[in-house]
């Protein structure tokens, strides 16, 4: 397919405003206690993809314990007291087939509307010749820009697998929408080739971004409000999910009264924003200084009970620089799809078995890399005193596709300066706490990308992610950090490129707001 560059600003623009919404929404709401502690993403903060997820929550950790003299869950604007209304009708649960396949056609033709009549873009010229012959060529490899397969197919995913969720259909029901969406519009929607990476991407990025929007727009949304309040809630969380928001509006439940889900909310809530500086180290810095912000959000708890549900645990985060190419320069999101507890809850240390999937997007001047996959290894947390905890996760990686950049130039045979391929690797990261204290967190990583459509012909990647924070006051931190990239990539004939290293420091200011006990517990 062609580079939709005329349909990326409004997209990012869109993605900006739901992060700043979201952000500012539940800061202001999470008024049931605040920490000093930094939550940018807990053991993989040198994931080999990289990311910073996935690590245990620990009771010891005021994150978790009781509000003293408190309420069970925060009340104010953002959670609900215990006034809710119990004689209010349940929530449904009915799966709506056709509206969700209304809505799927809906995030097909809209784009494509624009694309046809707006910008008269070429590849939007379609017919049944068209569709006959992307049939007839079958699925290869695009050539469009990495913010288009990376980020921007990834959220137009997401609208396919919100349009299944938002309908009563499962996580990996849901995945069947975004496939099926992705699918369709690669054969019928432009006059281009379909493209393998763009239905990886849309799929299985849709699938975790759509989850992770449409866990986060649950929070925001209250069922039992009105007026003011339950316009803003709905418009905050339209935003951040806005087929949600569609299929509220069609079927009434943006203004009627019922009662919230039961999974309304996750066991544990933590918000993170960093605000500072970041210096880049290596070949082609543009930008070497650059202002720096940073949202990080972890949901839930894998130590409180084996994850069930996929997504019931996640970490996502997010970064936005200038000056820079493009504003968005890190989106990481990782949720646990199955977990297992290996101990005792009571015992000193603990060890959780999980499996994971993982969209990556990382693209600024000290690496582009971008990517789906798996992961599967242990979470463990470790008791070294009264006020003394150390927590440690190690996992293997499959990557089902990732982009990596190997070229400062575009390569005439596929138009890029990346190389797609699938890969595998595996990391390890530690996370020590003192106390009320994360006194610092350090990973590294490995992966091994093997192309299969590209200038090269093997990747091997090495990250390394190192981070301190020292409290101040109350919720508020200053902390510190360095990050380490290296690539080595061979090519075609035997030539081996010198390894490429790149590098940056960051200081911030760190704010961090959560509470514990959200979720009406189990009986």
């Amino acid at each position: 397919m062609r580079t939709r560059r005329v349909r990326t600003p409004s997209r990012s623009g869109v993605l900006r405003s739901a992060v700043v919404v979201a952000a500012a929404g539940l800061a202001a709401s999470l008024n049931g206690q605040t920490f000093a502690l930094r939550a940018d993403g807990a053991l993989t903060a040198a994931a080999p993809y990289p990311s910073e997820a996935a690590a245990p929550i620990l009771p010891s950790l005021p994150w978790l314990a009781p509000v003293p003299g408190g309420p069970r869950i925060a009340e104010g604007l953002f959670l609900p007291g215990p006034s809710t209304n119990p004689s209010l009708p349940p929530p449904g649960t009915e799966k709506r087939f056709w509206l969700a396949a209304v809505e799927v056609a809906l995030a097909e033709a809209l784009p494509w509307i624009y694309d046809r009549y707006i910008s008269d873009a070429d590849f939007s010229h379609i017919s049944w010749h068209t569709v006959s012959e992307n049939f007839k060529a079958g699925f290869g490899f695009d050539n469009d820009h990495f913010n288009i397969n990376q980020s921007s197919h990834p959220y137009q995913g997401s609208f396919f697998f919100e349009a299944g969720r938002s309908n009563g259909y499962s996580y990996w029901e849901s995945g069947l929408f975004a496939l099926a969406g992705s699918f369709i519009w690669e054969c019928c929607m432009e006059n281009t080739r379909p493209s393998t990476n763009d239905l990886v991407n849309t799929t299985l990025g849709g699938m975790a971004r759509g989850e992770v929007q449409h866990r986060l727009a649950q929070m925001i949304l209250d069922n039992t409000a009105t007026g003011s309040e339950r316009f803003w809630r709905e418009l905050g969380a339209g935003i951040l999910n806005p087929m949600g928001l569609l299929t509220r509006l069609v079927d009434g439940d943006s203004s009627r009264q019922f009662q919230n889900p039961d999974d309304r909310f996750p066991d544990g809530f933590n918000l993170t924003g960093d605000f500072g500086y970041r210096h880049l180290q290596g070949n082609q810095v543009d930008f070497p200084d650059q202002a720096l912000i940073s949202f990080s959000a972890r949901y839930g708890d894998p130590f409180v009970s084996d994850v069930r549900v996929p997504f019931e645990y996640f970490t996502a985060s997010i970064d936005l620089d200038t000056p820079s190419d493009v504003v968005i320069t890190r989106f990481e999101e990782r949720g646990i799809l199955r977990s297992w507890e290996l101990t005792e809850n009571t015992a000193s240390s603990r060890q959780v078995f999980a499996f994971s999937q993982e969209y990556e997007y990382i693209n600024n001047q000290a690496q582009v890399f971008g990517g789906q996959m798996f992961s599967a290894g242990f979470l463990s947390r470790y008791s070294l005193g009264r006020k003394v905890v150390l927590a440690t996760d190690v996992d293997g990686v499959a990557i089902a596709l990732a982009g990596v950049k190997t070229t400062n130039f575009v390569n005439p045979s596929t138009g890029r300066n990346y190389d797609y391929g699938p890969g595998a690797g595996a990391l390890a990261a530690v996370r020590l706490y003192a106390g009320e204290n994360q006194l610092f967190n350090v990973g590294y990583g490995f992966s091994w990308v093997h192309t299969v459509n590209g200038t090269s012909n093997e990747n091997y990647l090495q990250f390394f992610r190192a981070t301190a924070t020292v409290p101040i006051t109350g919720p508020l931190g200053v902390g510190g950090g360095y990050r380490w990239y290296s690539r080595k990539t061979t090519y075609p004939l035997g030539f081996v490129e010198p390894r490429q290293t790149q590098s940056e420091w960051r200081v911030f200011l760190s704010l961090s707001v959560g509470a514990s006990g959200l979720r009406t517990p189990k009986v």
